[in-house]
């Protein structure tokens, strides 16, 4: 099986939306071979995340606990805001930033289902700022690499 290609996507307007003041987004996508729902697709995307990840946010979480911040481990952790077939919601506010991250599946031709992965940050301090500058690069490879190991989950199966 090949690797699933993911993509940088412009951001949907809706999608900003559900952050007022965002200050930041991004969105990544794949597709997989059949119709899937938001809820079932975040859960096992959050669920496991490969061990590099795992200990990115225990590094994370050891600074910015002792900084007073809150943590949160990778997985269906993050809160969840709003839950549908088509979209699920998840997001924290801290004092630094507020962060959402929204799964959303399109149905695509032949029975396939297009899975987008948006992050909307609205920064409101130079600590949100700084976080955020730091984390970036690291951002995008565990979003990329979390949607090419949901593909090939769905892919092999689930």
């Amino acid at each position: 099986m090949p690797a699933a290609t993911v993509s940088s996507l412009p951001v949907d307007p809706a999608a900003i939306a559900l952050l007022p003041g965002c200050d930041f987004a991004d969105t990544f996508a794949v597709t997989v071979p059949q119709a899937v729902e938001a809820p079932a697709v975040a859960a096992m995307a959050f669920a496991t995340p490969p061990d590099w990840v795992s200990a990115l946010m225990g590094v994370r979480n050891a600074v910015m606990g002792r900084l007073g911040y809150k943590t949160a481990k990778l997985r269906m952790g993050f809160p969840v805001l709003s839950s549908a077939p088509d979209q699920v919601l998840m997001g924290l506010d801290d004092g630094h930033l507020d962060f959402r991250a929204v799964v959303r599946v399109e149905r695509a031709a032949h029975g396939e289902s297009r899975i987008t992965l948006t992050t909307l940050v609205k920064r409101h301090n130079t600590l949100g700022r700084v976080y955020l500058g730091v984390i970036m690069p690291f951002h995008k490879l565990i979003v990329r690499s979390m949607l090419a190991r949901l593909a090939a989950r769905l892919h092999n199966g689930g």
